[in-house]
């Protein structure tokens, strides 16, 4: 199977959803946080970040888009992870 082609900007963000992602899933793994609510705040900031940043770095490889590629691949499972903990102290 042959993989698309990947813009710089996208393997940026490509390599901070692993490493971000794999971090956070060993956390909430440990933790014993929910894991729906981790997916769903998960896939909230990546919604939102693909609002926010997505037309600004879409198909531009400058030094600027690949650190917020980056940084935001980084961010997003944190995310979930916080909203899977916000919830977890809110649960009676």
């Amino acid at each position: 199977m042959r993989l698309p082609y990947l813009s710089p900007t996208a393997k940026a963000q490509l390599f901070g959803l692993a490493v971000g992602g794999s971090l956070a899933v060993l956390l909430v793994n440990r933790t014993g946080l929910s894991w729906g609510l981790f997916f769903i705040g998960w896939a909230g900031a990546w919604a939102l970040g693909e609002k926010l940043f997505g037309a600004r770095i879409t198909g531009v490889a400058d030094r600027n888009a690949m650190i917020i590629a980056l940084v935001s691949g980084l961010v997003f499972p944190w995310v979930g992870v916080g909203f899977a903990a916000l919830f977890e102290l809110l649960r009676p």
